[in-house]
């Protein structure tokens, strides 16, 4: 947010006026503590994970995190596992995982890259995701059976993809499949490509998408996306078994990153205009966002049974 300056005139020399004028300030003031103070770090403790290697993907030597159990001690709780997006840990894990622990759910939010340290490619975060899955199914108090995924943008996109079985299998046999997908705002329109072009890591996945329960979130209006509803041919390609268990939830005007917790902003990105690169307007959209966490915690204990 910014403060432009500006100069007084003489009418609001008045006591009233300038009493006027001074809660105004007061009011900017505090909108720019709210943004300033909010939570980027989803609630919990910090745990370190001991990494794992994908042959071919890539490895990571140990993944950071921080894992929030719900406050009614309960015995085997079920888990939702978060990735982040392009511009890493940045509140909208928070934003949700606070929601999913008053639910009766567990939360782990790891950090795969921090802010500009995006690499080339998802699966070379495809191991973090493992290794975070693997531990969240050790835990004594969490039950390995039920564990949820969800992810934003580049989290999103591997979300989308980790419900593949060929991915499953590339994740390792020790690595509990999960029960339930929430990807938001992933890159349809490029995952389309990439699947059916031979020489990419995932080509070939959508043959295999399982029938796991999947709710995607997608504006209207994304600049990574081209058109309206631009996971209708992503969905369209996989088994009929699986398109039966996805949801599309297309909400109408918003942009990518509806639920930023953090002021507008613009940005360009060689991946977005369907793979082209273009600017990308990232505009929060605090009611969307809010009816948004209200879908995921009710998909999230409808398929989890916490």
């Amino acid at each position: 947010m910014k403060l432009q300056s500006f100069s007084v005139p003489n009418a609001a020399r008045r006591p009233g006026v300038r009493w006027r004028l001074v809660l105004l300030v007061a009011a900017a003031a505090l909108v720019m503590s709210s943004l300033s103070a909010a939570q980027t770090d989803a609630p919990g403790e910090p745990v370190t994970i001991r990494g794992t290697e994908i042959s071919g993907w890539g490895e990571v030597g140990e993944v950071l995190a921080r894992f929030g159990r719900p406050a009614a001690s309960k015995p085997n709780v079920p888990a939702v596992l978060i990735l982040h997006g392009s511009g890493g840990v940045d509140g909208r894990g928070a934003f949700y995982a606070k929601a999913l622990q008053d639910a009766g759910i567990a939360t782990l939010e790891i950090t795969m890259f921090p802010p500009g340290g995006r690499p080339q490619g998802s699966t070379r975060t495809m191991p973090h995701a493992a290794a975070a899955l693997r531990w969240l199914a050790a835990q004594p108090n969490v039950d390995g059976q039920r564990l949820g995924v969800m992810g934003f943008s580049w989290g999103g996109t591997m979300s989308v993809m980790m419900s593949s079985e060929l991915v499953q299998e590339r994740l390792g046999k020790d690595v509990p499949k999960p029960a339930a997908f929430a990807p938001f705002y992933p890159v349809c329109t490029n995952m389309v490509s990439f699947l059916a072009n031979p020489k990419s890591p995932y080509y070939d996945a959508h043959t295999r998408m399982s029938a796991t329960p999947m709710l995607i979130h997608v504006g209207t209006r994304d600049d990574y996306n081209k058109g309206e509803r631009p996971c209708d041919a992503l969905v369209a390609m996989w088994p009929a078994a699986a398109r039966e268990h996805a949801t599309v939830r297309y909400v109408e005007g918003a942009t990518h990153g509806f639920d930023s917790q953090k002021p507008a902003r613009q940005y360009y990105d060689k991946s977005a205009s369907a793979g082209r690169g273009g600017m990308v307007s990232v505009i929060p959209s605090p009611k969307d966002a809010d009816e948004a966490r209200q879908a995921i915690v009710s998909f999230f204990v409808k398929n989890l049974n916490p």
